[in-house]
């Protein structure tokens, strides 16, 4: 199959370069697309009165310098000068000369006669690379050119691709080559290849052509270039323009790392990767609390009330009305009772707190309880039982904060042995006069009016 290299692009009008001029320019890199944007750059080649040619290229650390094909920027072998196109509108040239070439590798080195605020480029070598992996063409192929405006001729042209075979070559064979399926056309050469983290992995070079005879509308012979085959360019490795780079002293950043499965994720779901992360980050601030006595208490009081309400008291059973009377003598006013929980047995035994306006929680955290059981009262959890009383249905109730050793409903005085141990997060409804314990007989509670 005949291979032609992406010669630069002969189709701009030399009356646009009769307006190009200086102005400084820049493209801020907010995103990795408008980086790899920023990074790419139209180079001219110049005969003294026209354009001899388009291709692309990229800018180099520190702005001064770009990398190209060595067969875009030939015409300086004919006394042809080279540029770079920073703006259309209004225009904007930078003139180059070329600093290292390597025409065997078909690569070049320009040097700006000013510096451009651009983003540099990062490289990443053959070793990072694998059949498969997405790849993104940047540059300027001529075709597009004739369908936009004077502004597009400073917008490149992105495409993306995979990598069908890689040819690290040697021994005189040629350079390293990346064959890649992206859409590369006349214009595009020089141009910077990239991998998903927006890493330069190769300079974009040939596309499968052929030279083609033709007739135009007036019957003169002519001949043009055609596509042999869809999906067929190639790259010339970066690995190949490291040499250069060294030789002309201009620093550079590589990496000789692949990118990671996370990675690759990131840089196609980075919203989603994200959200997953502050999940994890939850999950392990949750099963770090857990391994704490205090922080297992907090967990369990907000489980507790995760579970919303607490279930409803029995309604007790309708009274028998009572027969009429006649009073003789004025009613006597009945004394209001007033709910209390009493302390049986344990730091606190003989002791009576009220129960009237809100319920109480027994445990060893005084910032989640209020009825405090002494350190050393190990078998109790943080935040052991709430007991409260519900005046809308006239009884008490108890329930288990999910203790570790648990709330028992005892039988009756005297009657241990008997006690049945309650479901946690469930309240359960105690008559006047019910006794509970926590954990231990030695903690023992009882409800009742005074």
């Amino acid at each position: 199959m005949p291979m032609t290299h992406l010669r630069p692009h002969p189709r701009i009008p030399p009356w646009v370069m009769a307006f190009l001029c200086y102005l400084p320019g820049g493209l801020p890199a907010d995103t990795l697309i408008s980086a790899m944007n920023a990074i790419t750059m139209r180079v001219l080649c110049r005969a003294t009165t026209s354009v001899d040619g388009t291709g692309s290229g990229f800018i180099l650390a520190g702005g001064t310098h770009i990398a190209t094909n060595w067969h875009v920027v030939s015409c300086v072998d004919q006394d042809g000068k080279v540029s770079v196109l920073l703006d259309a509108e209004p225009p904007s040239l930078v003139d180059a000369q070329v600093l290292e070439r390597d025409i065997g590798k078909d690569l070049a080195v320009l040097k700006l006669h000013r510096p451009v605020a651009r983003p540099s480029a990062h490289f990443a070598t053959l070793a990072t690379l694998a059949q498969r992996d997405p790849v993104v063409a940047v540059g300027y192929p001529g075709g597009a050119d004739d369908q936009g405006d004077l502004q597009a001729l400073s917008a490149a042209t992105l495409t993306e691709g995979i990598i069908g075979r890689l040819l690290p070559r040697g021994d005189g064979a040629g350079p390293p080559l990346v064959q890649i399926s992206a859409a590369i056309n006349p214009g595009n050469s020089g141009g910077p290849l990239f991998d998903e983290a927006g890493r330069v992995i190769g300079i974009n070079t040939l596309k499968a052509l052929a030279m083609v005879p033709t007739v135009n509308e007036e019957g003169a012979l002519g001949l043009e270039r055609v596509v042999v085959g869809e999906g067929l360019g190639w790259a010339v490795a970066a690995d190949a323009l490291l040499p250069l780079l060294d030789r002309a002293g201009i620093p550079y950043q590589v990496s000789q790392r692949r990118i990671t499965a996370l990675e690759r994720w990131w840089y196609r779901e980075p919203v989603l990767v994200g959200a997953l992360g502050l999940l994890g980050l939850l999950l392990l601030a949750i099963l770090y609390q857990l391994t704490t006595q205090t922080g297992r208490a907090r967990v369990q009081a907000g489980f507790t009330r995760a579970m919303g309400q607490r279930r409803s008291l029995p309604e007790a059973p309708p009274s028998p009305p009572a027969p009429a009377q006649i009073p003789v003598h004025p009613p006597v006013q009945t004394p209001v009772r007033q709910p209390i929980l009493r302390v049986v047995a344990g730091p606190y035994a003989g002791q009576t707190l009220p129960l009237a306006t809100r319920p109480i929680a027994i445990g060893r955290n005084p910032a989640l309880v209020q009825l405090v059981i002494p350190a050393e009262e190990s078998a109790i959890s943080q935040r052991h039982a709430v007991v409260g009383h519900d005046a809308a249905q006239g009884g008490f109730y108890v329930e288990d904060c999910w203790s570790t050793n648990g709330v028992f409903l005892a039988a009756g005085p005297g009657r241990p042995g008997d006690a049945t141990r309650l479901q946690p997060g469930q309240a359960q409804s105690l008559a006047p006069g019910a006794r509970f314990y926590l954990a231990t007989p030695a903690i023992s509670f009882e409800v009742d009016y005074q």
